[in-house]
């Protein structure tokens, strides 16, 4: 694909069951993403696969890759690729969660803005 990516890599700092995990991200998802509920589903499940095929526990480490693109979002758990939820503004949505007004983590936003407007940055 030649379209632009983002990607998330999130690392567990505390263990968590797969249905709580995927829950909790398709929770946040959800109010931003204007597809059908399915949609969320097939992200939920790709989730719960990755995290059933290490033992049904994402312990502290693990770690979960999304890549976001217009095709929708790919899922990783652990380095192993789980599929892609390929809806068309699954990514956009995704990214929102981390970027927009309402955003899960402020301290992400505030630490994206400080790196992209460093004196190093503005020299790339």
């Amino acid at each position: 694909s030649t379209s632009s990516m983002t990607t998330f890599v999130l690392e567990m700092v505390y263990s968590a069951g797969a249905e709580k995990i995927a829950g909790a991200i398709a929770e946040s998802v959800k109010p931003r993403y204007d597809g059908a509920a399915a949609d969320i589903g097939r992200l939920e499940s790709l989730i719960v696969e990755g995290v059933n095929a290490i033992g049904g526990q994402a312990t502290k480490g693990t770690t979960f890759r999304f890549d976001c693109s217009v095709e929708g979002v790919a899922v990783s758990v652990n380095g192993a690729e789980q599929g892609m939820a390929a809806f068309n503004s699954l990514g956009s949505a995704f990214v929102d969660v981390f970027v927009d007004g309402n955003t899960v983590s402020p301290t992400l936003v505030d630490s994206c803005v400080s790196t992209w407007s460093s004196d190093d940055a503005k020299l790339m």
